[in-house]
C-alpha cells in the first residue's frame, strides 16, 4: 500500500498507525491524515499541502479536547497540549 492512498476506513480506525505528540520542542514531521486533540492544544504551525489559501501552513490556532482536523499533514509544531496524529 502506498502512502497517502489508504482506504478511508483504515485511516479512521488508526489501522495504519499513529503517533502521540506532546513535545513543544520544534516541528514533528511525518505523513498524517487526521489529527485528534487529546488535550486542548495550541499549534504554532500545522503544515499541509492541502492548505491552498495560506501557502501550506496554519499558524497560531487552537483546538479543544476531542476535536480533530483531517487532510494531508507533514509537520506539526505544538505550543501546548497533546495530539494523536494518524498515519496515512
Amino acid at each position: 500500500m502506498s502512502i497517502g492512498i489508504a482506504a478511508p476506513q483504515s485511516l479512521a480506525l488508526g489501522q495504519l498507525g499513529a503517533q502521540f505528540i506532546q513535545s513543544t520542542d520544534g516541528a514533528q514531521t511525518g505523513t498524517w491524515g487526521r489529527i485528534l486533540c487529546v488535550s486542548a492544544c495550541a499549534f504554532t504551525t500545522l503544515t499541509s499541502s492541502t492548505f491552498v489559501v495560506q501557502s501550506g501552513t496554519l499558524s497560531d490556532f487552537t483546538m479543544g479536547t476531542g476535536l480533530e482536523i483531517q487532510g494531508y499533514f507533514t509537520a506539526i509544531t505544538l505550543a501546548s497540549g497533546s495530539v494523536i496524529a494518524y498515519t496515512c
